[in-house]
């Protein structure tokens, strides 16, 4: 374990002749459960995990950006921000936000959390960055964040359209910690496919400080690549063909969809959240209304959920019950009744394919 008179460098750049070290071990100097019930942050979510209790603490600030002057004067000389910081989280932290079977212990859809995922409205997207490098000096070098010189150079090529910042994801056995990197969205989640946010900023705690149950769908719907055909096999011996997606239309080529986390975050939603109208049910309205704007992102969205549907035996594999499996199967069907059937036929693909691609081989 590390001792109080160790320290740990995060970051140098020699040539910057930057550094930023901590002091071990990390220090919290506030009560995560209070800020929760503050928040109105159900007792469900699991908070063990350093990134999950990061941002709650972040959610907090946000939500008191235009008083935390007054509140920490000796660190704070200037008023943040004029009104609340409408910071929504997406990814696997929202899952927790939301479901309940996301947070069981030892349960069939409960999986690790690396990090968590921040978007915000441009608008608002500085006073935010600004925010998150003040939370360590204002609650303890858990929550510290942090940029590189690299980060500048990352938002300066876009232009407020999104941020990055450096924080501390985990802390090892020995006490030593982390760093991760956290890339911050602005106004849409753009990656294979835009999901467009605008009335969400609006109300955070209407949606649990989430992009919302619809979006969250499709933002893991989003995801989709090719391989070559003849990768096949090595799909299977890696354990990876059931991302296959069904598509007739790209010859010699696999189009591969979400990854096992990414399904096992769609089966959470299913689980916990019938189909309806309601705050705590998923709206097939709302995401239609998404979709129709958008078909290439129609016809993605339609092949990952299905390829869900077709897959109940991936489904078992998590360990779900049968009626579990069924009930998710049945309400993703309700889903895809109401997504639009888009009937153009695209030979090439038709995502975005400048974003990142993540390694399915080594």
């Amino acid at each position: 374990m590390a001792k109080e008179t160790d320290k740990c460098v995060l970051y140098e750049d020699l040539y910057a002749k930057k550094k930023v070290e901590v002091k071990l071990p990390l220090t919290s100097t506030v009560d995560v459960e209070e800020f929760a019930k503050h928040l109105d942050i159900s007792t469900y979510v699991d908070k063990s995990y350093l990134p999950m209790r990061r941002a709650i603490v972040a959610v907090w600030a946000c939500q008191n950006a235009h008083v935390l002057h007054k509140m920490f004067p000796d660190c704070i000389t200037k008023r943040i921000s004029k009104k609340p910081i409408g910071a929504l989280l997406f990814g696997g932290g929202a899952i927790k936000m939301y479901c309940p079977c996301a947070n069981r212990i030892n349960g069939p859809l409960r999986r690790h959390l690396k990090d968590v995922d921040f978007i915000v409205s441009k608008k608002q997207g500085t006073e935010f960055y600004r925010l998150l490098l003040k939370l360590g000096s204002l609650f303890g070098t858990e929550y510290l964040h942090f940029e590189t010189e690299g980060d500048r150079m990352f938002m300066f090529q876009r232009h407020g359209t999104r941020y990055r910042i450096r924080t501390i994801d985990a802390v090892d056995k020995k006490g030593i910690p982390k760093v991760g990197v956290m890339d911050i969205f602005c106004d849409e989640i753009d990656l294979r496919h835009k999901v467009k946010l605008n009335e969400e900023f609006k109300n955070p705690k209407e949606t649990l400080y989430t992009i919302g149950l619809e979006n969250m769908i499709l933002s893991k719907c989003q995801f989709i690549m090719d391989l070559p055909a003849s990768d096949l096999s090595r799909l299977e011996d890696v354990g990876q063909a059931f991302r296959i997606l069904r598509y007739d239309y790209l010859p010699d080529r696999l189009i591969i969809g979400m990854e096992e986390k990414d399904i096992s975050d769609i089966c959470a939603i299913m689980l916990d959240h019938p189909i309806g109208t309601g705050r705590q049910e998923v709206n097939p309205t709302k995401m239609t209304r998404a979709l129709r704007k958008d078909k290439r992102f129609a016809v993605t969205c339609r092949l990952n959920l299905q390829n869900v549907v077709d897959r109940p035996e991936v489904l078992k594999g998590f360990g779900l019950t049968r009626r579990q499996v069924s009930m998710i199967i049945n309400r993703i069907e309700v889903l895809l009744k109401a997504i639009p059937v888009i009937d153009a036929k695209w030979s090439k693909p038709w995502w975005n394919t400048q974003v990142e691609t993540p390694k399915i081989f080594d």
